[in-house]
Order: C-alpha cells, then structure tokens, then sequence
C-alpha cells in the first residue's frame, strides 16, 4: 500500500450497516462530496463520509469512483446529525444519508441548478433603435420589437421566437444593448395586512425566547388556538434575522398548513429570499430550494418533516409549529421524529427551539411541566385570543341516543347550519373518513366488501361506482349483486365525506358547498384556491376531514359541526384519547377566529365522556395532567420508553419463528428492558402480507439503547430475516 493513495468511505443507499472503501487519484476531495461509483454490476450514488490512506481490502481488490461530484452535499453539522440518526434509530449511515436529500440529487445524471433570467433593452438600444441593426439578422430584430413592445421577456417567451434566441441573446450582450435580472422564486405579490400590536402574553413570550438567542434552549410555545402564536413566530423570527447571514427554519407537519403561512411570511419578509420544501414541488424546484439552503442564500425555510435535514450554515432559530402533530413522525424508511431530531440539532448548533401548539404531546408537555428535576423545557402560555372581541367557541355535545338522526345530521346541527347560511356566515362539517361510506352491505346475508390484500373492509366511492382499500390502493368495480348470495339489495353504510356532501346538497340546495379531502386536493394550487375562496366568501359549506382540523385561519367560519366521532372511543392505542382530544380541539379552534361568535356542535352517544367534558371548557391542561397519570399507572410514555419490532411475510409461520427468536434474545441480553410476547396488530394483513409485532418497555433510555446495540445486529444476522421483512420502530407511534 502507498502512501499517496487515498481511500473513500463510502456510504451507500443499501440496507447494510457499513461503508464501502474505493479508490480515488483526486487529492482534494471532502467529507460530503457525493460520488458515483460501480456496485456490484450498477453504477450507485454514494456519499463521502471518510478519507484515509489505508484500507482492510488488498489494493488489487479495490474499486476506483466513477465520478466525484464538485459539490459538497453537507457540511459536518449535518453529518453529526446523520450519524445520531443513524445510532439512535437503528438504520444504516448510508441510507440515513440518502433518504435526507432530495431525490433529485441521487439520480446518476444531475444536471446543475439553472438560473433562470429576464431581458429587457438597454437605454443605448432604445435611443438607437431597430434600424441600427444588419438587415439580414431577422431573429435580433425580431427579439429587439418583441422587447419594444413587451419591455420583459422570460426564456420561454423568446424560445418560442427562434431555436436559436440564445445566440442572439448573446450578440446582443456583446453589442451592449440587452441586460437581464434573475427570476426570484417567488413573483406574486403578497398584500400585507397591517402588522398586529402584541398583547402582553406575546410580549412575554417574545422577549423571554430573545433572550437565550444566542444558545441553545427549548421552549413550548402553549397557546390556545388564535391567540397569535404565528405573529410571535414572525417576530422571533424579525430578531433572529438582523444578525449577518442568520437563518431560520420552520418546520410544518404537513402541506396544507404551508401555503396560508407561507403567504403570511412572505407579505412581512418581502426583503428576504424564503424557500419552502414539501411533497407538492417538482423534483427540481425542490433541489434548487435545498441547495439556496445549503448555501446559505435562502433566510426563510418552510418545511415539512424531511426540511429538518437541509444543511442551512447559518442556522440561528428553529419553530416547529403544531408540534403535537403525527405527522412529525416519519412512518416509513428511516423511522424518525422530526421534533425530537430538531431538539438535537438545536442542541448541536447551540440555537433555541421554539415548539407552538395548542394542543402539546404528553411527552412535550411533560417535560415542560412536569420532569422532576428541573424542566427540560422553557414553558410559555398565551391564554387569550389575539383579535380583539374575538372569544373561544362555545363547544356543545348532541346526544345522538337521544335524538332522531337523519342521515348522518341531528335536527340541532342541521338548524344552526340553517342559521348560519341566513347570517352570511360560514360553516365546517368535519369527519375524518373519505369516501361515500366505509362499508358496503348485504341486506340479506350481512355480506360486506373486503379487501382480499389487507383485514379491512373496501371503502365505498359511490360517483365513480368503485370499492377502494384506503390502506393497500386496491380498487374494485362495485357489485351489482351479492358475491355471497346473489342479492341486489346492496346498500353503503356509514359515513364519509362524499356522503355527507351528498346529504348537505339534499338539505342546502342553494348553499355553496365544497369537499376538501386527499381524494379532492391533490395539489397545492387546489389548497390555494380554497384560502382564496373562503376568505372571498364564495364557499358557504365546508366539508372535510383532518386536513382542515388545523392551522388555517378562516374569519367568517363560525359554525363547526363534528360527526362520526365516537369510534376512536373504542380504539386499543393508548394514545387514541389523546389524540382525539387535540383533533376536536384543533378543528374547534377554526370557529370565532375573527369578532363573529363561533360554535362548536359535536355529535355523540357519550356526552358525558371526560375527552368532551374538558373540550367544553377547554381545559387541555387537566385533560393532561389526568392522562399523564394513567401514563404513570400503566408505565406508558413519557415514564417509559418504548421500541417496537414489526414483521411482515407471506407466512404468519415465518413471522412468528422470526420474533419469537428475537424475543428470546432480548430477554437474554438485559434484565433491566420488558420484553412482550409477539401480537398480532390491529391490522393483520397488509398489502398481502401476514403481520406481526413485539413490544420492547424500559424505565432508561440508555438501557434501551444498549439492548439495541447487540440486539440489532442479532436480527440482521438471523436466518429468517431473508423471509421476513422486519423493521426496529425507536419511540413508535402507530402500534
């Protein structure tokens, strides 16, 4: 082995937990550099995580780059939080890596990042005109009178002139007489409303976050819904930018929360350059985002879960908004948590942290609240609601045991509909199924449509006459007869939201009516149109499932009507109560946001039910601290750690032998960490595959961990791991 040759650790997108050494004759290479390079018979983008000038494979065996790419993907800061990742949550470094950037970037052929330009004459064309040009250049003079009459030009506009426009474009630089400007990302123009004063909780809250700036502190922003989180979000974030070259990331759970706050930020921070970076962009548009970024042009990130990764070199403040939300947990892959790998990261950088809701995870409020200690969290509250005259609603529970239903709508809830569209007022039905109705029934054998791939009945689409798996995408024509008995008398059964349209429609005839769930709202634009809509009061109903329960500010909404609400009642997930009380107070928090009164009517059979006694007095913090301490009783998060192992195959048989083995071996490895029996899940098919699980419980940790350190390679080495898909879940959610 020389000296003078160098060797790159490699990390690869492979489900191996290793780095692959090759050869490279280029001296000046760098940690983050990503190269491209032979794998087997393919060609793999990798990523440089290591340089050294030996290695344990004889130099002969040794493969050499392909290509070493001149940009450096990531700096160390973010290469410290692959490697926690990668440790914390089990998962190979490579794949860590790969999954974090943008998937444009892992395709062999990337192109550079394009700017794109307008054109526009210089004052010397103008004074000396077209006539100055040589008669035979018919595409100049063409471009020059195009320019006279449209002042600018963008690309497509002159390539639709000429094939040839660039050449021309570059005689006429050449000749002095053209001059271009960049195209910003963002060309709308955003009307700011008039910049709120603070009232005195804000005040608080803004001047005891400014004051730790400049290190590293946690904080819970908990503020009811309207009471101006957003403006104290915007004022943090003012100060935080007055420092040279600062930037700040704010992180959102989903895509329908970031075109309302987008819109906001970029009315009150027209000076800067934001980006967002979300699902809805195009492969490109989302790596030129990433890459202003990284380079530390872009200010203002808007994200969602995945944005916690952008390298971002000045990094002076994080927001999480809505930072109770599941969404902040990614479910597939890397199974990370957003909220928890951004505290690290703030931790890391030595920045604070600014987490707002008005509905806090047990875990989140726990450790401002409750540790035992000192509080791992600073604790903030806003209690009232920021516009002036603008009260909390006033939440009602119909007795659904008590009163005459008529498809799906109480006489109560269908009058106040009524009331409101006399008033010229808005109103939301909420129900968190899409969908005509989630089953599809036998009048006569009790026969309902099933999903043969999953353990769950088919859903059904009544205007596309279709029978749809919302869990595996399975779709089916809809039976004329009974497959079972021959029947014709088949009928859908419950509720879902093209239902309820349906229903609205019979009552409210001439009532504007729109639906909003994933089957209506496929793209950003559709989001932005219905903002516009409510907001222009051209919608009178609106009908929707959890997209709407959150975030958005509708002025006019005053009437919020929930149906359907009583089967997470009898949910098995520990956290099922939790999460129903924040998805009833976050949707009750749409109505009365501006000076109209709101009203929330929630029908049930269980009004009496703690979860809707709090949410009629909005009491979250004693519906809290009453859940922590069942938590505590049951050793339940957050006074246990949990760690899931799923399985899956084609055989229950082979799943079983896979955890049972694992089983066995976790408990040999600590006394310390509970090890539960395999289960089946709620779900026991899916997608075809036979499913099981197996709950890991301990008190530490780092007990935990160190379990996972030996009890990981264990898995990865066991025979039926080839059969068996299997996935380590650290802090699951979703059981």
């Amino acid at each position: 082995m020389t000296d003078t040759l160098h060797i790159l650790k490699v990390a690869l997108d492979v489900p191996l937990d290793r780095v692959f050494d090759y050869r490279t004759d280029k001296p000046n290479t760098q940690i983050g550099q990503y190269v491209v390079v032979p794998f087997g018979a393919r060609k793999m983008i990798g990523v440089v995580v290591g340089i050294s000038d030996t290695s344990s494979i004889e130099s002969k065996k040794l493969k050499s780059i392909i290509r070493l790419d001149p940009e450096v993907i990531f700096d160390e800061q973010s290469f410290k939080l692959f490697q926690f990742c990668s440790q914390y949550y089990h998962y190979p470094l490579g794949q860590t890596i790969l999954s974090a950037v943008p998937s444009r970037l892992k395709k062999i052929n990337t192109k550079a990042m394009t700017k794109k330009y307008l054109y526009r004459l210089t004052s010397k064309a103008i004074e000396l005109g077209v006539d100055q040009l040589p008669p035979r250049q018919t595409t100049l003079k063409r471009i020059v009178m195009a320019l006279i009459d449209a002042t600018l030009l963008d690309e497509a506009s002159l390539r639709s002139m000429s094939s040839a426009w660039k050449k021309s474009i570059e005689t006429l630089d050449e000749m002095g007489w053209i001059e271009k400007e960049e195209i910003t990302l963002d060309d709308k123009v955003y009307i700011q409303a008039p910049i709120p004063s603070l009232n005195d909780e804000q005040k608080k809250a803004f001047d005891e976050i400014s004051k730790t700036n400049k290190t590293f502190a946690a904080w819970l922003l908990y503020g009811i819904t309207g009471s101006g989180k957003t403006e104290v979000y915007i004022r943090l974030i003012e100060e935080a930018l007055k420092k040279e070259h600062a930037q700040v990331l704010v992180l959102v759970p989903e895509i329908n929360l970031t075109p309302q706050l987008e819109s906001r930020f970029r009315a009150r921070f027209e000076k800067y350059m934001l980006v967002t970076l979300h699902s809805h962009l195009t492969d490109n548009e989302r790596l030129t985002h990433w890459r202003l970024a990284k380079e530390g042009q872009a200010q203002i990130v808007i994200g969602t879960r995945l944005s916690i990764f952008t390298p971002m070199p000045h990094l002076s403040l994080i927001i999480i908004d809505e930072e109770h939300d599941a969404s902040f947990k990614q479910q597939e892959g890397l199974r990370y948590h957003a909220r928890d790998v951004a505290i690290f990261r703030a931790k890391s950088e030595n920045i604070p942290i600014v987490m707002g809701t008005a509905t806090p995870s047990l875990e989140t409020w726990f450790n401002a609240t409750k540790t035992k200690d000192a509080k791992k969290f600073g604790f903030l509250k806003l209690t009232s609601r920021a516009v002036l005259d603008s009260t909390l609603p006033e939440i009602k529970c119909i007795d659904i045991s008590k009163s005459t239903v008529t498809k799906g709508f109480s006489p109560y809830l269908v009058e106040a509909i009524r009331d409101r569209l006399n008033k010229k007022e808005q109103s939301l039905i909420f129900i968190n199924r899409r969908g005509f109705a989630p089953v599809l029934l036998c009048s006569s054998c009790q026969w309902t449509g099933r999903c043969h791939r999953c353990s769950s009945r088919l859903v059904v689409h009544l205007n596309q006459k279709r029978l749809r798996c919302h869990h595996c995408g399975h779709d089916e024509k809809m039976p004329l007869q009974c497959p079972s008995c021959g029947n014709t008398d088949l009928y859908p059964t419950g509720l879902g939201t093209q239902r309820v349209e349906e229903t609205i429609k019979e009552f409210f005839p001439e009532a504007r009516i729109l639906r909003v769930d994933r089957d209506s709202t496929k793209t950003k634009e559709a989001l932005n149109d219905l903002f516009l809509k409510m907001k222009n009061r051209e919608i009178d109903i609106l009908i929707g499932t959890q997209m709407l329960s959150k975030g958005h500010d509708f002025p006019y909404l005053s009437l919020v009507g929930v149906l359907d609400t009583d089967q997470a009642l009898y949910s098995p997930d520990f956290r099922a109560s939790e999460r129903l009380f924040s998805q009833l107070m976050q949707v009750s928090g749409r109505a009365g946001r501006a000076k109209t009164k709101g009203e929330v009517y929630i029908q049930t059979a269980f009004p009496n039910h703690p979860i809707f006694e709090a949410l009629k007095t909005h009491d979250y913090e004693h519906f809290a601290n009453e859940l922590l301490k069942e938590r505590e009783l049951a050793e339940l998060s957050p006074f246990a750690f949990l760690v899931l192992l799923k399985g899956e195959a084609h055989q229950l048989a082979h799943v079983m032998q896979f955890l049972n083995d694992a089983m066995i071996h976790a408990q040999n490895l600590s006394a310390h960490v509970t090890v539960y029996n395999p289960v089946r899940p709620m779900m026991e098919r899916l997608k075809g595959m036979e499913r099981a699980q197996l709950v890991l419980q301990a008190s530490s940790r780092v007990a935990l961990q160190k379990l996972l350190n030996d009890w990981v390679p264990y898995l990865r080495e066991n025979k039926l791991a080839q059969k068996v898909k299997w996935v380590v879940d650290v802090d699951p959610l979703e059981f």
